[in-house]
């Protein structure tokens, strides 16, 4: 209400000030300085009749004065509404609003050059000689109002804002934004096993760059190895992301086809055009008033917003196409500017090509929105069910994927050998002397692989307990779901001439070895690849993922162990909207596709070119590339056939998604390493091992979270443990996702 009366008394002051009743004040002052000259011819800029006279001599300024006034009116209208979605910073807003007065006025005085041209050389004549000239006159007319008309607009506009309308909103956490009509908040209902796999399958539509991104980095990528992750079946994400791959590329054809059609008329109104559909985005979002949820689209208010944005920008094409028309331009200038015929050939391949990638876009959204209801809600979801991949690649790609979620070696690029696992969370490690219980009592002989069978039973037989009894007696989370699985992790810059990982030199390494292969990489913890003990406990229906990888050596008489714990974090929660699709498409939704739609117009009909090109240039030059990959790979003993991408990593959120998320992730991690912890304790029980140093370090760790190495346990600037001789390095774990 505020906002529209400021509105009434900045449109009502610019009607007064062109009106005939403010005419005879203006033709009395005579500046005498040359800058307060130009401050009083621009005061003329509106300057209106609703009848001027066909004989008097002063009608070429009031047909230019009307149309100005026109602009100008129109612009002071929309000016609250666009400067209101700006930052919260006035000054920020102050500028946004000095800077569309300038451009308002700008636009009214060469919107009114171009109607008194149109009216003929002899209207031109009024504002001055030559005729060629005059256009330097209404740039410097509008540029001065313009100044004037900006301070106006600041002084009204400057101070209204997002940061009033919020003031009044309970203060949310910083980790929640405010609700959009296209980002999801959350998932619907609870978690189940297979919604992440889901999600990432209904990602692949709607996220065309994490398309992109699957199909170039894993499936094409013959010569490297894929980072299987746990809790999630990359399969049918991988079949679901070459099917939307064929989408785009067919809709981006379409696209291109449009594109040219309205190139071919006048390139320059691409420009108008592309300026056109920002602003019918900008109108068919209605004003959101709620941030708790979803607000139901309101299709009546982005309708009427929508048919006056349509009229306006039909009235800026015609002004366009005659400014356009009375420039002295020909031949091919003419035809890059589209000033012939008045501009109306351009503006109308503007209109139709605009419509017709609308209805594309349309389609597009329609097609997709069927596709995620009907196979991919929860309710319909079967990963068996994906589409089959055409091209040989992909097919050779899809099955490169399978053999590797049911592998276990992790080829990995770069530094972090847990590609695919998650963030880092935190680590331990501690080294014990094998000692006897008893001075002289003989230790029964055992080795790494020993301790590792040890450790693998007892946690799979923890996860078989919880699963057919009763939760934990100790409060703990329960393990119910626990993968326990040997896990061989290698550089993939260090594998050429091993050829147990890499029989053949032009082909990926091989993503399972047998159980003695396994065996022996354990056996030799200074090896090139090594073993490591991983469990996973997917939590939340999967959308957490802590996993425990516990790297175990028996070196002389020093048994070392060495844990990393990462964490797979929640999707995205863009990439999660499938959960709020209705059943059956209604008609507020179909609403909902349509607005979608045509917001997303205009970035893919002038981003079509680059796609289609982009696409091109890749299918062109991949055998080359292919080519001078195979023979590196022939000539190059530290050619890298890591995992350069991990699906499920590149999708996952930055942080938690809700705070009992990371405590359940916490709890989860402590509950693996008692666990652990006591298998290794009553398996050096069993073969006399003094454990009274081992039962010391374990306490502080599981209290504590600390590194620790020998008998030294590090706690702050403390250390614990009795004639403790070893040194020990503390390194600082990494945060957690918040």
């Amino acid at each position: 209400m505020r906002s529209g009366r400021r509105t009434a008394l900045l449109c009502g002051g610019l009607v007064l000030l062109g009106s005939p009743w403010m005419r005879d004040p203006l033709n009395e002052a005579r500046p005498d300085t040359p800058l307060m000259s130009l401050v009083h011819r621009s005061l003329y800029v509106p300057a209106w009749d609703l009848s001027p006279s066909s004989e008097g001599l002063a009608e070429p300024l009031y047909l230019a004065g009307n149309t100005a006034l026109i602009i100008l009116l129109a612009g002071a209208a929309l000016a609250p509404r666009l400067l209101a979605r700006g930052p919260a910073s006035q000054g920020i807003r102050w500028l946004a609003a000095f800077g569309a007065g300038m451009i308002l006025s700008l636009i009214a005085a060469m919107a009114s050059w171009a109607v008194v041209k149109a009216d003929g050389e002899q209207a031109l004549m009024f504002f001055g000689s030559p005729t060629d000239a005059v256009i330097v006159n209404f740039l410097v007319d509008g540029l001065v109002f313009g100044l004037l008309l900006g301070v106006a607009l600041a002084a009204v506009f400057g101070g209204t804002g997002t940061r009033a309308a919020m003031s009044c909103i309970r203060e949310r956490s910083s980790t929640m934004a405010p609700s959009s009509p296209d980002v999801p908040g959350g998932v619907v209902g609870s978690t189940t096993p297979g919604d992440t796999t889901r999600h990432l399958c209904a990602a692949a539509y709607t996220d065309p760059g994490f398309t992109r991104r699957v199909v170039e980095d894993v499936l094409r990528d013959e010569l490297g190895a894929v980072a299987p992750s746990p809790g999630v079946d990359l399969v049918p994400v991988v079949r679901h992301s070459l099917a939307a791959r064929r989408l785009h590329r067919a809709r981006d054809h379409r696209l291109v086809a449009i594109y040219l059609l309205i190139a071919v008329f006048g390139p320059l109104w691409l420009v108008f055009g592309n300026l056109a559909f920002k602003a019918l985005a900008k109108a068919s979002r209605a004003p959101r008033r709620v941030v708790r949820g979803r607000e139901p689209v309101d299709t009546a208010a982005a309708a009427r917003w929508l048919v006056g944005t349509i009229a306006g920008l039909l009235l800026a094409g015609v002004l366009f196409g005659l400014f356009l028309s009375a420039l002295p331009l020909s031949g091919p200038w003419s035809w890059l500017a589209g000033s012939y015929a008045l501009g109306i050939p351009p503006l109308l391949a503007v209109i139709g090509g605009g419509v017709w990638a609308y209805w594309v876009m349309a389609q597009e959204e329609l097609d997709v929105d069927k596709r995620l209801r009907e196979s991919l809600r929860r309710e319909n979801f079967s990963p068996e069910a994906g589409p089959e991949p055409g091209e040989s690649w992909a097919i050779a790609g899809v099955q490169a994927v399978a053999e590797a979620q049911s592998g276990n070696v992790t080829v990995y690029s770069g530094f972090s050998p847990f590609v695919g696992q998650g963030v880092r969370q935190s680590q331990w490690s501690l080294s014990l002397p094998l000692l006897p219980e008893r001075p002289g009592t003989p230790l029964t002989d055992f080795d790494t692989w020993d301790v590792v069978e040890r450790l693998r039973a007892r946690l799979r037989e923890a996860a078989v307990r919880h699963a057919t009894a009763e939760p934990p007696v100790d409060g703990g989370p329960s393990l119910a779901a626990l993968e326990v699985e040997d896990r061989v992790f290698v550089s993939g810059t260090q594998i050429t001439g091993d050829r147990r990982l890499l029989p053949v030199l032009i082909k990926a390494p091989v993503a399972r070895l047998s159980g003695p292969a396994v065996r022996d990489i354990a056996l030799d913890p200074q090896g090139t690849p090594r073993h490591c003990l991983a469990a996973h406990l997917p939590l939340w229906g999967g959308a957490v993922v802590p996993s425990q990888l516990l790297h175990i050596a028996v070196v002389g008489r020093t048994l070392h162990l060495h844990c990393d714990r990462h964490v797979l974090t929640p999707l995205r929660p863009d990439l999660r909207g499938v959960d709020l699709l209705p059943a059956s498409l209604t008609h507020a939704h179909r609403a909902g596709l349509l607005l979608s739609a045509l917001r997303r117009s205009g970035g893919a009909l002038f981003g079509a070119p680059r796609a289609v090109l982009g696409d091109a240039f890749r299918e062109w030059g991949a055998p080359r590339r292919q080519r001078r990959e195979r023979e590196a790979a022939k000539t190059d003993p530290a050619f890298d056939r890591g995992a350069r991408l991990s699906i499920r990593e590149h999708a996952m959120s930055a942080e938690y998604l809700d705070h009992f998320q990371r405590v359940d992730a916490e709890r989860a991690f402590a509950a693996l390493d008692r666990h652990a912890l006591a298998a290794v304790r009553d398996f050096l029980d069993e073969h006399g091992v003094d454990t009274t140093d081992f039962r010391t370090q374990t306490q502080t760790i599981l209290n504590h979270g600390v590194l620790q190495t020998g008998g030294v346990s590090v706690v702050g600037n403390q250390a614990v443990g009795p004639n403790a001789q070893a040194t020990t390095t503390k390194t600082a774990p990494a945060p957690a996702p918040q």
